[in-house]
């Protein structure tokens, strides 16, 4: 199981792990916090909802927006049925909660948390999160906040159907390890050499009607080009390099168009087969 602590402002990889199977997402969190800012907003689907999540957020005075299930917590539920935008309300952990806390060594006090609501067309959301000060962050930022954890999920996307990352060259835990890490750290080189491209996109299409911006798919096919000499010399002057290809990165570009959506197909498939890359017999 692949877990990834995401950058969704800057498309960077800050933290990820490949762990046994059966391990928990939120068994994922410990690790990947370390690695977290003092200044950083951490987004969590509902899949990460548990007391003592907050209460490690809490402990190391991190900041987070968790998106809650509505049909299992009490206190939720009675917030939805009160028809408030946000309401502080405390939550008590239970005792298999406060069993979790001693052993991870956090503190089971109750906890105070901001809860928001956000309508959707066809469905209530809410939001939790220790961001509690009402003057400083208004309700309505809320939505659009949230909505920005969209980008890890693009993220899995491009690493399993671009990347390829299910696909190892060998069947031992190190050459999976490697396959990983390494697909990762090239896809973290192209969001770089992405970011500096950008800037001549912009800067060349700012007269259009929409907002341009480079594609990633086909950064990434342009990147695999070069990502060895890259790692060879990167103690050498390659600035004319990175250069050249950030211009030729910038040459691949897509319309940004806001608003769209289109339903969720949810496929129930069998996804524990994977087959290994075909290996050159040279």
């Amino acid at each position: 199981m692949a877990s990834v602590f995401y950058d969704v402002l800057n498309h960077i990889a800050i933290d990820s792990s490949l762990n046994p199977n059966g391990t928990s997402e939120r068994g994922c969190v410990m690790s990947h916090l370390v690695q977290a800012g003092k200044n950083d907003l951490i987004l969590y689907d509902r899949g990460y909802v548990a007391f003592w999540l907050y209460a490690l957020h809490v402990q190391h005075q991190h900041h987070f927006c968790m998106r809650a299930k509505t049909n299992q917590s009490l206190v939720v539920k009675d917030f939805i049925k009160s028809k408030k935008k946000e309401a502080v309300v405390t939550f008590h952990p239970n005792k298999s909660s406060i069993q979790t806390c001693k052993d991870k060594g956090l503190p089971n006090s109750p906890i105070s948390l901001r809860l928001v609501r956000v309508d959707l067309p066809n469905e209530v959301e809410v939001l939790i999160t220790n961001l509690t000060d009402k003057s400083k962050y208004d309700v309505s930022i809320f939505k659009s906040l949230y909505h920005m954890r969209w980008g890890v999920e693009e993220n899995y996307k491009r690493l399993k159907q671009w990347v390829d990352i299910e696909n190892f060259s060998g069947k031992s835990a190190l050459s999976v390890l490697q396959d990983f890490y390494a697909k990762i750290v090239s896809t973290n080189l192209t969001a770089l050499m992405v970011m500096s491209s950008q800037k001549i996109v912009t800067k060349k299409t700012q007269h259009r009607k929409l907002k341009y911006q480079v594609n990633f798919a086909q950064a990434l096919s342009k990147m695999k080009h070069h990502l060895i000499h890259f790692i060879r010399q990167a103690h050498n002057n390659i600035a004319c390099h990175i250069q050249k290809i950030v211009f030729y990165i910038s040459l691949t570009i897509e319309a940004v168009r806001h608003g769209r959506s289109t339903p969720r197909k949810v496929k129930h498939t069998n996804n524990n087969l994977h087959f290994s890359a075909y290996k050159s017999a040279l």
